[in-house]
């Protein structure tokens, strides 16, 4: 895909572990969560570390509850449907991967730029705000926004992206991270799609779907850069 093959196309990016790193906002919430729950500095940060060690082994499931039980917190399910609520709601300590900043000033001068991106709300608004991006989107299209039923793999989002800007499919490119969801419906739609693959994301490891595997593999932000920047 040379570079110069993109100029005046429209460059669509998702946000969770593409623009930022997802394992950033998880730590944050984790934040949120402990001093939610505690009354001292120390207690909160022992419960968080707890948390965070077990995320990076790999478990990521019913973290609350596991909280809860290894604590002896006592929290019955309303406690813990109110944890999730502080975790989604919580304003998040994230931060633009390195060079994409810099990434999206170059492409602003020659593209528009979207981002298509599943998640609950308002938790995406608040990443969105946290990170200070907004300036740089033609569209932003929250999935969960059009409905639940709408988020990845359905083509829902990207077609309203379209519509919104009003551009052909064929123009359109999407950066995504997860090949289990991001890619099948762009790639049905005839999007060109690049899937961004570094170290430390969460779902970049999930297979792809019949269809659903990413036209190219970028592995760092500078090879993303050199090919459409």
């Amino acid at each position: 895909m040379p570079k110069t093959a993109l100029r005046n196309h429209v460059i669509v990016f998702d946000l969770d572990d593409t623009l930022y790193a997802e394992r950033d906002y998880v730590l944050s919430g984790y934040r949120a969560i402990c001093e939610h729950l505690s009354d001292t500095p120390a207690r909160s940060g022992e419960r968080c570390q707890w948390l965070w060690d077990r995320f990076l082994s790999g478990r990521s499931d019913n973290a609350f509850g596991a909280l809860s039980s290894h604590f002896e917190l006592g929290l019955n399910t309303t406690g813990i449907t109110k944890l999730v609520t502080v975790y989604r709601d919580h304003r998040p300590a994230i931060t633009l991967r390195e060079g994409m900043g810099a990434l999206l000033d170059k492409l602003r001068s020659t593209c528009k730029l979207g981002i298509v991106s599943d998640g609950f709300l308002p938790a995406q608004q608040f990443k969105l705000d946290a990170l200070g991006i907004s300036k740089y989107f033609d569209a932003v299209i929250f999935t969960e926004s059009i409905g639940r039923e709408c988020w990845k793999p359905s083509p829902a989002g990207f077609q309203t992206l379209c519509e919104t800007l009003k551009t052909d499919p064929e123009a359109c490119v999407y950066i995504g991270d997860n090949p289990s969801k991001d890619f099948v419906a762009p790639n049905a739609l005839k999007w060109r799609t690049i899937q961004l693959l570094l170290d430390g994301q969460i779902h970049s490891h999930k297979p792809a779907p019949p269809g659903g595997q990413a036209g190219l593999i970028v592995r760092s932000i500078d090879e993303l850069t050199e090919m459409i920047g």
